[in-house]
């Protein structure tokens, strides 16, 4: 029978009088032998499919067709080594696109193996530094593969979950663990005081913003520049929003590149704002509505208590008197991108992407009816031409240009970047996290314990990120599989992992990629082709797998590349392992396997020239 858990003060103060006594971290259940990469005995490895060049579609574009791969037209295979992306328009993200986790690359052998049972996700072998060995009821481990290497030092890493996070916080006081993810706020408190405990800050890619609704006085730039330096932020995101979330005085974060190019938002100051106002003739003695959504939307994860706090500032900085008015969050959202709010609202942006586009673009350009969009002024032709671009100087300098354009209309003033904390055993060397989810824990070391245990609130799906989109389930894949570009420890710039790199053509409308030579945990080799399968699965809608495990198994494929639910014109046939010497590859369509596009021209080419 387990003992009753004592609350987690109580046990930082035994912990803290016993020091180094406590045990260490160990799988909850009996896994394979540490550091074991064998394939579990029920699901033998496939075999290996000889490369024969391939293309989707097989030919012309899947641009403008419902559901076939959003931003990307075609995908080609010419040889073993080479991978052609050709894109509906221009996109200088297309790195970070690539370097999200949700990119994982799989074997076309195993993605045949998904097709037939989609359960083979669960223990699929990448190319990534581990692979699972065992399942428990509450804990997975991964054993690592071949030699120790910078991502992959410990020979064991064990996830495990508990969906109440005062058991997590429980479980890494009394040491039972390495680290957890969202502890409760008192376990925080705790491990801030706590020696042989460690907070580690987890930078989420969203943004927090007080919009300004449509009329007098907020059509006034003035009036909004004034009313955004009278908010003080830091004291925002410290009192209304969770632990981890700092203050924001540009839009984008400033982990992205370039997120911080150009001139900050102007910092705060109460008296010299309040001036401003009073010399623009505002007037103080309406009650003016701050509106807010009835929900958590990206971005803004309490509105109401953002609200309250916002309230309490306008009154106490700038003499403004506002009430909260609350609206459905489906309405909220038609508001805002339809520009019908009056007074002032709060707002938030999420992005699944590592890239400043994928803040600007939906404020200031993806919904033009919006008034932060028709208050953007000459930073939407900036905007454009950064996203557009493939050169990082040219795209910096423009997104530079565009913040401080943004600086003087204040279309939206930034208020917070939400964020959330993991805490480590201090003796944990190389502690991180990512914004994604994909915590480095592989590169981390535990003293001498030989493995790193985590702990966090739900279990993982399976071992190809593809079909993963939580964050709790890409900490595991993220380990297994590996995607042509990803990102180092601490870092957001994108770089290359199964590629040896990615070039543009001028226009940034096609991007070869040079593949490693590299094979996955149970042998199979990296070719082109399974690049192209891999793809494939996630953006054809009449692919096996995407048949076999449907379309909301690839929500973060939409949400990067935009492909929807549909279908391609010409079903394609299921992936199946070929015989050796057939010369046709796995996954490939019916009809001639690879029909090259044309050099600059062709069904496969741009379309159109939007970002």
């Amino acid at each position: 029978m387990t003992p009753p858990r004592r609350p987690a003060v109580l046990l930082a103060v035994a912990l803290l009088a016993t020091g180094a006594c406590a045990p260490a971290p160990t799988a909850t259940d009996s896994p394979l032998p540490s550091g074991s990469a064998a394939t579990p005995a029920s699901t033998p490895p496939p075999s290996d499919i000889p490369f024969a060049p391939v293309a989707w579609p097989v030919s012309g574009s899947a641009c403008g067709t419902p559901g076939a791969g959003g931003r990307i037209a075609r995908i080609e295979a010419p040889d073993a080594k080479t991978v052609v992306f050709t894109l509906c328009a221009p996109d200088g993200a297309f790195l970070a696109r690539l370097a999200n986790p949700a990119m994982g690359i799989v074997d076309a052998a195993q993605l045949a193996r998904i097709a037939a049972d989609p359960g083979a996700a669960r223990d699929v072998a990448g190319h990534g530094g581990y692979r699972v060995t065992a399942w428990g009821s509450d804990n997975v481990q991964l054993g690592r593969v071949g030699a120790a290497s910078p991502s992959a030092v410990e020979p064991t890493v064990i996830l495990r979950w508990a969906a109440d996070p005062a058991a997590r916080t429980e479980d890494l006081v009394n040491a039972s663990v390495d680290g957890i993810d969202a502890p409760t706020a008192a376990g925080l408190t705790t491990a801030a005081v706590t020696p042989s405990l460690a907070v580690v800050p987890r930078h989420l890619l969203a943004t927090a913003l007080l919009g300004f609704g449509k009329g007098a006085p907020f059509s006034d730039a003035r009036v909004r520049r004034a009313i955004a330096a009278g908010i003080d932020t830091g004291s925002l995101a410290a009192g209304a929003f969770p632990a981890g979330s700092v203050a924001a005085d540009h839009l984008v974060p400033c982990e992205i590149p370039a997120g911080c190019a150009g001139s900050p938002f102007a910092s705060f100051n109460g008296p010299a704002s309040t001036a401003a106002l009073q010399g623009l003739k505002f007037n103080f003695d309406t009650s003016y509505t701050l509106t807010v959504p009835d929900a958590p939307i990206p971005g803004l994860p309490d509105p109401s208590g953002v609200g309250a706090a916002m309230v309490a500032q306008l009154a106490a900085n700038l003499g403004i008197t506002a009430t909260v008015q609350t609206m459905p969050a489906d309405q909220f959202r038609a508001a805002v991108d339809g520009g019908s709010l009056a007074g002032l609202y709060l707002d938030g942006v999420a992005a699944a992407l590592a890239d400043p586009s994928a803040f600007y673009g939906p404020l200031f350009l993806d919904r033009p009816a919006s008034l932060a969009a028709r208050r953007a002024g000459a930073a939407a032709a900036s905007l454009t031409a950064a996203a557009s671009s493939a050169d990082p100087a040219t795209r910096e300098a423009a997104y530079a240009a565009a913040a401080t354009s943004l600086r003087t209309s204040v279309p939206v003033a930034p208020l917070a970047h939400p964020g959330g904390a993991a805490v480590f055993q201090a003796d944990v060397k190389g502690a991180a996290t990512s914004p994604f989810g994909a915590d480095p824990l592989g590169a981390m070391t535990a003293a001498d314990r030989g493995q790193v245990v985590f702990e966090q609130a739900a279990a993982p799906a399976g071992g190809w990120c593809g079909m993963q989109a939580s964050a709790d389930a890409i900490r595991l894949c993220a380990l297994v599989t590996d995607g042509l570009y990803g990102y180092a420890p601490g870092s957001l710039d994108p770089t290359p992992i199964l590629a040896t790199g990615c070039t543009p053509n001028a226009d940034a409308t096609v991007w070869t990629c040079r593949l490693r030579t590299e094979r996955t945990g149970d042998g199979l080799l990296l070719d082109a082709a399974d690049v192209v399968a891999t793809f494939r699965a996630m953006a054809d809608p009449a692919d096996p797998v995407h048949l076999s495990l449907g379309d909301g198994a690839f929500s973060a494929f939409a949400g990067i590349f935009g492909a929807a639910s549909g279908a391609l014109p010409v079903p394609s046939p299921a992936p199946s392992p070929t015989p050796s010497g057939s010369g046709a590859a796995a996954g490939s369509p019916s009809g001639p396997p690879f029909a090259p596009t044309p050099s600059g021209a062709g069904a496969g080419a741009p379309t159109t020239a939007a970002p």
